[in-house]
């Protein structure tokens, strides 16, 4: 379990086996944290305020904002890799002021969303965890208020203007799911543009304003989570580069150094 705690935000990386509620005492989310799983779950167990009880699934690469009230995870049936984004309660309070969402600031739970920015941000606090590219104070500020943006816009906040959130939603969906299959193929911004049906000219920098991230570094660092969990189920350092869109060599360590601070034989260990 890797926290830090920054001046914008208090941020916690984990990776754990499955756990029941007779091994520990649960995990509680904060109010108002923002949740990114890796890994799916086909059973959670959640304890709610007054002792309700929530049986539910998580999808791979989600995630969502915990609303206005703690959750205390009890059970899941198998490993966990997660990350938490605590906002400090400042930075918050102008994002919502700044977007006018004030009558959508207290909303309930919002789960297994496929948001790219909430992603790319999830990704860099674990490669950030792992010794990777260092995080800045001033980047994470920067991609939380996005991320925190684009969750009151779920929840029914006024939209932000098309030139500062990007792509819709829908667009993003689509763009992100033909990412995850052709992982291991050449992928091409004209392709990606095709996907999201929009213009070629313009898919780059309403990607980028989307995700807070260029398409080619979300591709790369979804490239290296798949490498990971490859090498993590023990599968070969050339097996892991291949499905990964590398060929075995120098390339392929460097980028996977980047994300995760060692090299893909070190992290096989």
């Amino acid at each position: 379990m890797h926290r830090e705690k920054m001046s914008v935000a208090a941020t916690t990386y984990g990776r754990m086996g499955g756990f029941g509620r007779r091994d520990i005492d649960g995990l509680v989310a904060e109010p108002y944290a923002l949740e990114f799983a890796f890994l799916p779950h086909q059973r959670t167990v959640l304890e709610h305020p007054g002792g309700r009880i929530e049986d539910m699934p998580i999808l791979p690469h989600s995630g969502g904002a915990v609303g206005c009230d703690p959750v205390r995870f009890m059970e899941t049936d198998g490993p966990s890799e997660f990350v938490e984004i605590r906002p400090a309660s400042w930075l918050r309070q102008e994002v919502v002021a700044d977007m006018r969402a004030e009558a959508t600031k207290d909303h309930e739970r919002l789960w297994n969303r496929k948001d790219p920015a909430l992603c790319a941000l999830a990704m860099r606090i674990r490669a950030h965890a792992f010794g990777g590219t260092p995080l800045s104070c001033e980047e994470l500020e920067d991609r939380l208020r996005n991320a925190l943006a684009r969750s009151l816009e779920a929840v029914g906040a006024p939209l932000r203007p098309k030139t500062e959130r990007g792509l819709d939603m829908r667009r993003v969906e689509r763009v992100v799911a033909y990412i995850h299959a052709h992982l291991a193929d050449d992928l091409r911004l004209g392709t990606l543009a095709d996907v999201a049906a929009t213009s070629r000219y313009h898919f780059a920098r309403m990607f980028e304003r989307t995700a807070g991230m260029p398409p080619h570094a979300f591709i790369t660092a979804l490239r290296m989570d798949r490498a990971a969990a490859i090498l993590q189920s023990g599968g070969s350092v050339a097996h892991a580069a291949r499905q990964s869109g590398y060929a075995p060599g120098h390339s392929f360590r460097s980028a996977f150094n980047a994300q995760f601070g060692r090299s893909p034989a070190r992290y096989a260990q």
